[in-house]
């Protein structure tokens, strides 16, 4: 839907299972090895798109703020 409105999208993403990815259903996170390439993914797609927009951020201006 992000795209066909012409928006730029992350679609990589990191699913995690509570029972996989957290020890005994707990708050402790210990994510499997196969998160690592599923992250590596995201990141990668959040890196080019931040890279690819950093130009049309403007630093706002003191009569802005």
């Amino acid at each position: 839907m992000a795209a066909a409105l012409q928006l730029a999208d992350v679609s990589a993403q990191v699913t995690l299972n509570l029972r996989t990815d957290f020890d005994g259903f707990s708050a402790t996170f210990t994510p499997g090895s196969h998160q690592a390439e599923a992250l590596t993914a995201m990141l990668d797609q959040l890196i080019a798109w931040s890279t690819a927009l950093a130009s049309t951020r403007v630093a706002p201006t003191s009569a802005a703020l």
